[in-house]
């Protein structure tokens, strides 16, 4: 079967069963279904369902919404990282930054470079902290303190380990 058009070579038209959707194409001759991806689908139909859910869904009421809040608060997080390092000269402490400021919680985190044992950190407020003058120990990892009960003000704190000191500051503004 062939076409004739003014100006251009005769072609030969395909007949219509032989053109293959992109589907059938992916399809083995033997009728069996080509294997897929195991999460591909998983994630498609979820967020189709998920889409789905959020376009069906009704509005909440204000006592819905502030119940939601009440479960799940955002407090932001300031964090501060304690290096312990060693030089030609003994060992070296080092906190990042070295002003923090902070609303909701604040975060210590010591990061020991010097040996794989942990060191004792202690934080302390030579003219009283934001939590009183008790001094803060950190062991090893860690420490998160809640800046909702804090006093608002700018803070010189001391950083000691290994019998160095570094004297940081924190900020806490007011609301």
């Amino acid at each position: 079967m062939t076409k004739k058009k003014a100006g251009k070579k005769a072609t030969t038209a395909r007949p219509a069963a032989t053109t293959m959707t992109a589907a059938a194409r992916r399809k083995p001759a033997t009728g069996k279904s080509a294997p897929k991806s195991p999460g591909k689908s998983a994630r498609k139909s979820a967020r189709k369902s998920a889409a789905r859910g959020l376009a069906t869904r009704k509005p909440a009421g204000p006592a819905a919404g502030a119940a939601f809040e009440a479960t799940i608060p955002y407090e932001p997080l300031a964090a501060a990282t304690i290096f312990l390092y060693k030089t030609a000269d003994g060992h070296r402490i080092r906190t990042s930054p070295q002003i923090l400021q902070a609303r909701g919680y604040v975060e210590w985190t010591i990061v020991n470079l010097a040996s794989d044992e942990p060191v004792d950190v202690e934080i302390t407020w030579p003219n009283g902290g934001p939590w009183g003058k008790a001094p803060i120990c950190i062991k090893d990892g860690n420490i998160r303190m809640n800046c909702g009960i804090a006093r608002t003000g700018r803070y010189k704190y001391n950083v000691t380990a290994n019998g160095y000191t570094e004297d940081p500051e924190l900020e806490i503004p007011g609301n």
